[in-house]
C-alpha cells in the first residue's frame, strides 16, 4: 500500500466513512449481478419455446452480398453467410451454415461470439428465409438493473432500499394493474387517478420518514396532479387534439376497438406528472419540517413563505428536467419534422407537437400548483398539531 492510499484511508477514517463497508457492499452488488445474469441466462434459454424464433450464437461471419447494388438505392438488402450454433429448441447445440437477409444499416451489427434472435420464415414452396430480429440481451439487461439497484442500496442503505420498494410498487401498479384494466375496457382517466393515488401513497410511505408529513405530501401531490389534469383537459378540448398523433396511438386504435384515445392522452399527462410533483412536494415538506424542528415557535406565515421560496427554487430545476425529458423522448420525430422543411407556424400547428405541448405545460402547471398547496397543508397540519389552532396563521403583532 503506497503513501497516497494510506493518506486517503486516514482521511476517510477521520470523516467517519466506512469505506471498507462500502467496498464490501459494492463487491456484493457485482456478485449479485453475475449471479442474476447467469440464472436469467440459463432459465431464459431453457424456457424459450417459440417456434417462430431461435436464440443463436454467431460462430463465424462469412461474405456479405448486396442484392440492390445501386448506390442511390436508399434501402439496400444484404445477404450474409453465417455459421451459427443454436441455443434453443429441438436443434439445440447444433451448428449450421445459413444465409441471413437483412436491410443494410438496420442497426443490428453482426459480431462473432454474440447471440441474436433468429427468425425463420417458411414459404409455401418449402423454401426458408433467415433474418436476425434483434440482439439477445435479456440476461444482460436484467443483470445491469440488478447491479444498479445493488449499488444504490450499497451507498444509501435503507433509504435506497425503501426508494426501490416504492419504485417496484409503482411499476407493478402500472404494469399489472392500470394497463391490463385499460385493455379490458376500464375508463382510463379515473383509473389513472386511482393508480396515481396508490403510487403516491407507496412512494410517500417508503421515502418520507416523518410520519406527520406524509399526509401533507400526499394531499399536495394529488392537488398538483389534479391541476395538471384540468389544464390538460382544457387544452385538449380547445385545441381539438385527438391523441392520434404518432404511430403507436394509431396502431392502438386499430388494434383495440373502442378504446378512448383522448382518455389515454389525459392519463399520460396524469401519470407522467406524478413523479416530478412528488419530488417537489417531498422537498418542500422536508425543508419546512427542518425549520419547525429548529424553531417550533416560527410564525406560520413566515413558515408558509419559506415553503413557497423553497418550492420556487426547486421548481426551476424540475421544469427544466420535465421539459427536457419530453423533448428527449420526442427527439426523433422532431428531427423528422425539421427534415421535412416545416416552418415555425407549421410546427406549432402540427398535432404531434401540440400533443407534446399539452403534456409539457400540464405537467409544469401541476408542479406550480403543488408548491402553494403543499405549503398550505403543511402550515395547517402543523398549526393543528401544535394545538394553537388555525388562528396561528395570523402573524403576531410587532413587539
Amino acid at each position: 500500500m503506497n503513501f497516497a492510499t494510506i493518506e486517503i484511508s486516514g482521511i476517510m477514517e477521520d470523516l467517519n466513512i466506512d469505506y471498507k463497508g462500502y467496498l464490501f457492499r459494492f463487491a456484493l452488488a457485482v456478485l449479485s449481478m453475475v449471479a442474476v445474469y447467469s440464472a436469467v441466462d440459463f432459465w431464459t434459454l431453457r424456457i424459450w419455446d417459440t417456434s417462430e424464433s431461435l436464440v443463436v450464437e454467431v460462430v463465424d461471419i462469412g461474405d456479405a452480398k448486396i442484392l440492390s447494388p445501386e448506390d442511390d438505392e436508399p434501402f439496400r438488402t444484404v445477404e450474409t453467410e453465417l455459421a451459427i450454433q443454436v441455443l434453443t429448441g429441438e436443434q439445440k447445440e447444433e451448428t449450421f451454415s445459413i444465409v441471413v437477409t437483412q436491410m443494410e444499416d438496420n442497426g443490428t451489427e453482426l459480431k462473432k461470439g454474440r447471440r441474436y434472435i433468429l427468425i425463420v420464415d417458411v414459404f409455401d414452396d418449402g423454401s426458408m428465409q433467415y433474418s436476425i430480429a434483434d440482439v439477445f440481451r435479456i440476461p444482460s439487461v436484467i443483470g445491469v438493473v440488478v447491479f444498479a439497484c445493488g449499488c444504490l442500496i450499497a451507498f444509501t442503505g435503507r433509504v435506497g432500499a425503501r426508494a426501490l420498494l416504492g419504485l417496484g410498487v409503482s411499476v407493478a401498479c402500472l404494469l399489472w394493474g392500470y394497463i391490463p384494466l385499460v385493455v379490458k375496457g376500464a375508463p382510463p382517466v379515473p383509473l389513472a387517478f386511482l393508480a396515481v393515488f396508490f403510487i403516491s401513497a407507496a412512494t410517500v410511505f417508503c421515502v418520507v420518514h416523518r410520519k406527520q408529513a406524509r399526509a401533507v405530501v400526499l394531499l399536495g401531490s394529488l392537488g398538483g396532479v389534479s391541476g395538471a389534469f384540468l389544464l390538460g383537459a382544457l387544452m385538449i378540448e380547445i385545441w381539438q387534439v385527438s391523441g392520434l398523433a404518432g404511430e403507436s396511438a394509431s396502431l392502438l386504435v386499430t388494434t383495440i376497438a373502442g378504446i378512448n384515445i383522448k382518455g389515454i392522452l389525459l392519463s399520460s399527462v396524469i401519470i407522467s406528472a406524478i413523479g416530478a410533483v412528488l419530488d417537489v412536494g417531498i422537498s418542500i415538506t422536508a425543508a419546512m419540517s427542518e425549520l419547525v424542528e429548529y424553531d417550533s415557535e416560527i410564525e406560520r406565515l413566515r413558515l408558509w413563505a419559506a415553503g413557497i421560496r423553497v418550492g420556487s427554487e426547486v421548481l426551476g430545476s424540475m421544469i427544466n428536467t420535465l421539459i427536457l425529458a419530453y423533448i428527449g423522448t420526442s427527439l426523433p420525430i422532431a428531427i423528422l419534422i425539421a427534415n421535412a422543411g416545416v416552418n415555425f407556424w407549421g410546427l406549432m400547428n402540427d398535432p404531434y407537437v401540440s400533443q407534446e405541448i399539452v403534456q409539457s405545460l400540464a405537467g409544469t402547471s401541476g408542479l406550480l400548483l403543488t408548491i402553494p398547496i403543499t405549503a398550505t397543508f403543511f402550515v395547517l397540519f402543523n398549526a393543528r398539531k401544535a394545538g394553537r389552532g388555525f388562528d396561528a396563521l395570523t402573524p403576531p403583532e410587532n413587539e
